[in-house]
């Protein structure tokens, strides 16, 4: 049974449409971390219907300064003129053929110069589809069953088996070994005890509620070469946004396979698996395939992201952004005496808060429901985006300061 769920804090519009839609759509979302009910904040909306820039505006037209960026897609600003520019374009030639566009062999090219270090890609829809598109070419190169996981890696049976009420077989569990991020002794005991039969390792290369650890990532690679394991950068969030080349350009540490998503065509629907010929060419031994993979207007949206990331200073643009958003947030929770601190890295820099995890969910909801009423629409990875302007932080943090004003 389904407990009621509190919609009084919601305003009569929002209430009806939630209500309307709840009828019809589980969670009245497609996505778990939309859903209303997921750490209840009251003020927060539960419906966007417009965004430009770094904005966005609910069923009320009421605006706010956007951090959750659609959950980390959009990376340039919602509606990005030479983004939208060339998706209209390719509108007027079609989206989705019987044959292959060219438009995938250009994605192709300039997506993989921005990388910088990987030979080949393939495309996919979502980022759960292309981490495990990344194991299935690990396990058909090896031979070997079990894996390495550090990091959630979506939704498909191999990364979900410690979910509740899964549906997954259970005999799946034996060929799963997860790791907590920067465990150093985790990676020597899981490779001590199954190194042999590990065809991966899979890892978010960074957490954004911790801080970065290179000795982790180094170590992986270190052992994945010793054991002839294949090592997988799970750069949904990070690609892009780290660094143009993503982890293996902010750590210095290459993958032989990494899956990418979130930021690679600012909010169209696109993600893909790259890496060396060596480990990409195994397709030539297997199938994976999917009939959208080749849909024409999020290729032209991600060639012309890539075209602005390498003409434009954007990763420089959220790094000093983010670090001028967190530098504000821990002088204001020094001055106020706030239970809280910044952490990770300032393109997504989250806010730890102080206490048990009962008293740290507790001060978010305080906290966000406060900026949620002042127009400023909060998240766990405060994500920045190259719409973001001086003055939008200066508002942040104004609005910052009268929220936990009035908390204290």
């Amino acid at each position: 049974m389904t407990h009621p769920i509190d919609i009084s804090g919601m305003s009569p519009t929002h209430a009806a449409h939630y209500q309307r839609a709840l009828k019809r759509i589980p969670w009245a979302t497609q996505t778990h971390a939309k859903r209303y009910d997921n750490e209840t904040v009251p003020s927060r909306p539960p419906f966007i219907k417009k965004a430009k820039g770094c904005r966005i505006w609910d069923l009320d037209d009421k605006e706010y300064i956007d951090f959750k960026a659609s959950l980390g897609p959009v990376i340039l600003g919602h509606q990005y003129p030479e983004v939208e520019d060339a998706v209209k374009k390719q509108m007027e030639n079609g989206v989705l053929f019987g044959m292959a566009s060219p438009l995938e062999i250009e994605a192709a090219e300039a997506i993989l110069e921005t990388l910088g270090w990987a030979d080949k890609i393939r495309y996919m829809k979502t980022g759960a589809d292309v981490c495990a598109c990344c194991l299935r070419l690990a396990r058909s190169k090896t031979g070997r069953d079990h894996f390495l996981t550090s990091g959630y890696h979506g939704y498909h049976d191999w990364f979900a088996l410690e979910w509740p009420n899964n549906g997954v077989p259970s005999v799946l569990e034996g060929f799963s070994h997860t790791i907590k991020y920067g465990d150093l002794q985790a990676i020597d005991e899981t490779f001590d005890r199954h190194g042999k039969n590990l065809a991966a390792a899979i890892v978010s290369p960074v957490e954004w509620h911790h801080e970065p650890s290179k000795p982790f990532i180094e170590k992986l690679r270190a052992k994945c070469d010793e054991y002839g394991t294949v090592l997988i950068f799970d750069e949904i969030l990070t690609g892009f946004r780290l660094a143009k080349g993503g982890a293996r350009e902010f750590f210095g540490v290459e993958p032989d396979l990494a899956a990418y998503a979130k930021g690679m065509a600012n909010g169209y629907p696109l993600s893909a698996y790259a890496g060396k010929s060596e480990f990409m060419d195994t397709l030539d031994q297997t199938i994976i395939t999917t009939t959208y993979a080749g849909e024409t207007l999020s290729l032209a949206a991600s060639k012309a992201v890539m075209d602005v990331l390498n003409r434009e200073p954007v990763i420089e643009h959220l790094f000093r952004l983010g670090q001028k958003l967190r530098d504000g947030f821990d002088s204001l929770f020094s001055e106020h005496s706030f239970p809280a601190k910044t952490v990770g890295l300032a393109p997504a820099v989250t806010i730890r808060f102080e206490g048990t995890e009962t008293q740290q969910s507790a001060q978010r909801v305080k906290l966000f429901e406060q900026l949620y009423r002042r127009g400023i629409f909060a998240n766990k990875e405060w994500f920045i985006t190259y719409s973001h302007q001086e003055a939008d932080i200066d508002e942040t943090l104004d609005k910052m300061q009268e929220s936990i004003r009035s908390i204290n």
